[in-house]
């Protein structure tokens, strides 16, 4: 677990990847990430599953070295958000994530990105993550330059998994001394 002034970061369990998906199932949060429509929790689900307290059950433990983390409320103890740390094309990692609605526009974006560059440095033993934004999401962009990610250069296009394609901006955050946790070596 992670701390930062306003959330927890932890390992998701099964039941926080539904509350998760619920988080990013509007219309709003799929405008940039575009989910396939059966990635997307209807509309009369997402609040029952937000209502719900994560962290219940067993971790879950991603394809290969993937981690999700969930980001919870402090003052609340409600699911604020996601984020992933996967591997990439040539052995490089990516972070992405999001905010549940009822969080976002509140500063929190940084400290989940700041939180997860400091779990992939920390805790994965990765000296470099990347991370990339549709160029008009100015809320992620701030994000992650706030969070200590630089520019960087990458692809002008990316696919979205419904296979729009949207332009993009690329940033990495970087480590000289990256660690490995006793538990992350252990994965």
């Amino acid at each position: 677990m992670l701390s930062t002034p306003r959330l927890f970061l932890q390992t998701a369990t099964l039941l926080d990847l539904n509350i998760a998906a619920a988080a990013a199932s509007d219309p709003e949060a799929q405008r940039w990430l575009g989910w396939p429509p059966g990635g997307v929790i209807l509309e009369d689900h997402r609040d029952r599953l937000l209502a719900r307290r994560p962290g219940q059950g067993r971790p879950f433990r991603g394809p290969d070295d993937d981690v999700e983390l969930v980001a919870i409320d402090r003052q609340s103890g409600l699911l604020a958000g996601s984020i992933g740390v996967r591997g990439a094309e040539g052995g490089e990692w990516e972070v992405g994530g999001y905010l549940a609605p009822r969080f976002r526009h509140q500063g929190l974006g940084t400290e989940l990105f700041a939180g997860a560059a400091a779990f992939a440095h920390e805790h994965l033993g990765l000296a470099v993550v990347h991370a990339g934004a549709e160029v008009s999401n100015s809320a992620s962009i701030g994000a992650l330059l706030s969070a200590g990610f630089v520019p960087m250069a990458g692809p002008e296009h990316h696919e979205l998994p419904d296979g729009r394609v949207i332009p993009s901006r690329w940033f990495r955050h970087e480590s000289d001394r990256p660690a490995t946790c006793a538990i992350a070596g252990s994965r």
